[in-house]
């Protein structure tokens, strides 16, 4: 089996851009990836590396042995070599395709393919019910309203600002105005009471502040027995969440933006990370996120995988999330399709299997979605081949 051609999309879906790839063979099986680069800046840098690197490494080879593949390209990208957002999200589309290839060359799933199920269904956590929120009540409401759907977890961003473009806008210059401070902790009161002592309470900081700022803010928000925090500090400072974490029984959570088993690693010896956040979009792909998920153990985290993209993203963290032991739970938007200019993008969204918090595992061959080619048809922005 040879890979005779890819083509790659970027689809605008919701709140967010999907970069797809697909990769077809000579022997007429096709596989689909993401690169997880869904927002924020560098959307058309990552599908154009995408293109690069298939056009590169990929087409015209044996699609069977992925990991060679994955580190040919690690080792001749150059720029792979020490991690990095787009370089990492191209390799990470790519190596779910090739995974994708062979389990559907063998009609199996590809959690099957490393040693899963380890679960018939996975527990899920709700994000995006806070969208068009802004006062403590509001977020109220809306907690209750999702809380009542039976989603056992709630995520929101506390210190963010609602913005036209960006949705939700976080801390810049890592403050916030002293007005504000009250308001932020008004809003997880009043999420806690609405949906009482059982459901689960996530926050995700953005990276936003320092620690000034920082630590009486979580000092605050510590009896309201909130789940985890997600990067309470800059990425880029892993050392740092150690010092949080001294200062605080909250646990902390990270890995949307780090990059690879280095990026982990490195997270993970500095200390104070209870949960790893490995975004399977953007961090390497199924090879680099089984390999995080092992380290993890090493350092007795969980495993709770981070997943904002195109509904293809829900699909790939799904088959991820059934193939690791320390499984904690799973990050998805119930109200996806209510976002203005949704696109399915693949032919059965995951998000519409949920019933009571539980996403049951895809048992279908591959990723177990195909792609919805009438969707994602008008927004073909590169095709490579033989």
């Amino acid at each position: 089996m040879i890979v005779s051609a890819a083509n790659i999309y970027v689809v605008p879906c919701g709140n967010r851009r999907g970069v797809i790839l697909e990769l077809e063979t000579d022997a007429g099986v096709t596989g689909i990836g993401e690169a997880g680069i869904a927002y924020g800046a560098g959307t058309m840098a990552s599908a154009e590396m995408l293109r690069e690197m298939v056009q590169r490494f990929v087409v015209g080879r044996d699609p069977g042995p992925v990991e060679l593949l994955w580190h040919t390209i690690y080792d001749n990208g150059f720029w792979t070599k020490g991690g990095g957002a787009i370089c990492f999200a191209a390799l990470s589309a790519i190596d779910h395709a090739l995974w994708d290839i062979k389990a559907r060359a063998l009609g199996v799933p590809v959690h099957s393919l490393f040693g899963g199920p380890f679960v018939e269904s996975l527990e899920t956590y709700a994000n995006g019910w806070w969208m068009g929120c802004d006062t403590p009540q509001e977020y109220a409401a809306a907690a209750a309203r999702t809380a009542t759907r039976g989603f056992r977890g709630l995520k929101l961003y506390p210190l963010g600002v609602a913005d036209p473009v960006m949705i939700v806008k976080h801390p810049v210059r890592r403050s916030v105005e002293r007005a504000r401070e009250q308001l932020i902790v008004e809003r997880c009161e009043a999420v806690r009471e609405a949906v009482g002592p059982d459901v689960e309470i996530m926050l995700d900081f953005g990276g936003g502040l320092t620690m000034d700022l920082l630590v009486p803010l979580i000092a605050r928000l510590e009896p309201l027995g909130i789940c985890f925090i997600e990067e309470p500090v800059d990425p880029a400072l892993p050392d740092v969440f150690s010092t949080v974490a001294g200062k605080t029984h909250i646990p902390l959570a990270a890995g949307e933006r780090f990059y690879g088993r280095s990026g982990f690693h490195k997270a993970f010896c500095a200390g104070g990370l209870s949960i790893a956040q490995p975004d399977i979009c953007n961090t390497g792909g199924f090879s680099e996120g089984l390999k995080i998920a092992a380290a993890a153990e090493l350092h007795n985290i969980r495993v709770a995988p981070h997943n904002y993209g195109s509904p293809l993203a829900t699909a790939i963290a799904a088959q991820f999330a059934a193939a690791i032991p320390n499984f904690m739970v799973l990050e998805a938007f119930p109200d996806f399709e209510v976002e203005p200019g949704y696109n399915p993008v693949v032919s059965a969204p995951l998000e519409r299997t949920i019933r009571e918090g539980e996403m049951p595992v895809p048992a279908g061959p591959g990723l177990g979605v195909t792609l919805d080619r009438d969707a994602v048809a008008p927004h073909r922005w590169a095709t490579v081949g033989l």
